[in-house]
């Protein structure tokens, strides 16, 4: 998958998004702070979550997947189930890492699962790409019990602590069959050490169910990643920094004031040095 091509593809969209409304404050919503959530079934607040952390994020799950592949002891094929995937986003990162290591594209079996359809996802020509518009928090039990990968990209702290108690219901109720699972999420800075405490709250179910055991964990501080640079285009990078100049409110000065309105003027993140993930795999206990 081609990043610069993705963006300029979005960006398009984004812009004639724009130019069709009186104002952007909806776009001042696109925040994590306080532990909130965005609007995602916004098609303009999607566009603007990918233009400013798709690449980023790309390159996260990217160096996540190859981690997860070098670990000792890693099955020969990823089979993928991730909750709230959104975009794919995580899915493009497995896709490049396995080629990147030469393998074939049937190495990737993926299915995600969202409330929300979101715009611009692609399957990349993969037939073992699955996609279900489903709330999980409904359901029974997952849809695919045969995966070694339960993976969360930065969804895990947008449940609810309610909805996340029924999530939690759904995936101790699954029958999980392969030798090894594997128990993974990237997760903000912010909510570092709630998420891990939900994590490890999901693994804890698992072992007690008797069928598996803890067999190692793994955290992006042990790959040492540096922060390295993304490339990002410079048209589009400009025009996000000064996204504010573009509102037709602001410009005729009859929205809420300056200091509200720079929260639009958020730059796209260019660097990976936030990186921050988890890997917990369980092993099969063995039959007597």
């Amino acid at each position: 998958m081609d990043i610069t091509s993705f963006l300029e593809s979005v960006f398009a969209d984004f812009s004639s998004s724009i130019k069709s409304v009186d104002r952007l404050c909806i776009l001042k919503t696109l925040s994590f702070l306080n532990s909130s959530t965005p609007d995602y079934s916004n098609r303009m607040i999607q566009q603007l979550y990918l233009l400013r952390y798709a690449p980023a994020y790309i390159y996260e799950y990217e160096a996540f997947y190859e981690a997860l592949m070098d670990l000792e002891g890693s099955t020969s094929f990823l089979r993928i189930f991730s909750i709230g995937s959104g975009s794919g986003l995580d899915y493009y990162g497995a896709y490049r890492a396995i080629k990147k290591k030469g393998l074939p594209p049937d190495f990737l079996y993926y299915s995600g699962i969202d409330v929300i359809d979101w715009y611009y996802r692609t399957t990349l020509n993969n037939h073992r790409y699955y996609f279900y518009k489903q709330d999980v928090t409904r359901l029974y039990s997952l849809p695919d019990r045969f995966i070694n990968v339960l993976f969360f990209p930065k969804s895990i702290s947008e449940f609810s602590n309610e909805s996340f108690s029924r999530l939690f219901e759904v995936i101790c109720n699954t029958a999980f069959s392969r030798e090894q699972i594997n128990i993974c999420a990237s997760v903000r800075r912010s909510r570092l050490e709630d998420d891990y405490k939900r994590l490890v709250k999901i693994v804890e179910c698992l072992l007690l169910k008797g069928d598996y055991t803890l067999d190692l964990t793994h955290n992006s501080l042990e790959d040492n990643v540096q922060g390295e640079s993304i490339f990002y285009p410079e048209d589009i990078f400009h025009f996000l920094s000064n996204l504010r100049d573009y509102c037709p409110a602001y410009r005729r000065r009859i929205c809420r004031g300056e200091r509200d309105c720079d929260t639009l003027n958020r730059k796209p993140m260019k660097d990976t040095g936030y990186r921050q993930y988890w890997i917990i795999r369980l092993v099969r206990k063995e039959r007597n």
